[in-house]
């Protein structure tokens, strides 16, 4: 079986929560206990040396929330001044757009639009014939797929309020100047963003798998009765909050400051 297949079989295991396999390293540092447990084959890495880098506009699988692909770019940016800080080199991706593109006229969309549906055989062809003309054309050493993903979360805590998730810790958001009432439910659950990094080298073997979390896209608007969150009008304006994301999705491909080597 080829190397690129195991990829896209661990590809499809990812959407139902299984861990993927033949993998080499895989440990997880301790930020807070809901820390993700990263996924990172030290020896392939160690093979092939990967420093010319391409974030890929296309996720690996179905594409983010509407409301989220309006900051793919915010937060590609962080991740493209982390990896350029640490010594790597970032690749304009018109290439790999361009590979892409005839890719999928020849092999069909891997997603469909109309069904939210993952088409698991077209998203392996697409990715093996551009990776293929990718390494001909001698551009990069390895893909990196940046994901904004969600995942329902709940404020926990009597008075102090946190939600945690993908190792981070975050308050609830209030709107408007009245106070939260104390009959609130606070048991409700709010859809989280995280940043969900996968690389592959060029031959198409994972490198690393990690996810950090960034921010709760949903507010207390206490101008409202109902006592129920509402979506946020903007989001990531808090820098703070993407770059410790971005640092913990990285970790330990790039290892962040204050964190544990492994």
């Amino acid at each position: 079986m080829s190397p690129l297949r195991k990829c896209c079989q661990a590809y499809r295991l990812f959407f139902i929560c299984v861990a993927l396999l033949s993998i080499g390293a895989c440990q997880s540092h301790s930020y807070n206990e809901t820390v993700y447990p990263f996924l990172i084959n030290d020896e392939q890495i160690d093979t092939s040396k990967p420093k010319r880098l391409i974030i890929s506009h296309e996720n690996f699988g179905a594409p983010s929330k509407n409301y989220l692909q309006a900051y793919e770019r915010k937060i590609d940016a962080v991740v493209e001044e982390t990896l350029k800080k640490n010594n790597y080199t970032i690749i304009n991706n018109s290439d790999y757009r361009k590979f892409w593109r005839e890719a999928k006229r020849k092999h069909g969309s891997p997603y469909n639009a109309s069904t939210s549906q993952v088409n698991a055989t077209a998203f392996q062809l697409v990715v093996r014939q551009t990776l293929n003309k990718l390494k001909e054309a001698n551009i990069a050493d390895a893909i990196i797929f940046t994901d904004l993903v969600e995942q329902p979360v709940v404020f926990q805590g009597n008075n102090n309020h946190l939600a945690k998730w993908h190792g981070v810790s975050r308050r609830p958001g209030v709107k408007g100047s009245g106070a939260v009432s104390t009959e609130f439910d606070w048991s409700q659950s709010v859809p989280a963003a995280s940043l969900r990094i996968i690389i592959y080298d060029i031959d198409g073997k994972l490198l690393f798998k990690s996810i950090g979390g960034l921010e709760v896209t949903r507010y207390i608007d206490t101008r409202k009765v109902s006592g129920r969150f509402a979506r946020r009008d903007k989001l990531f304006t808090k820098s703070s909050n993407i770059y410790e994301g971005v640092a913990l999705a990285l970790h330990p491909f790039i290892v962040a400051e204050g964190y544990p080597q492994q």
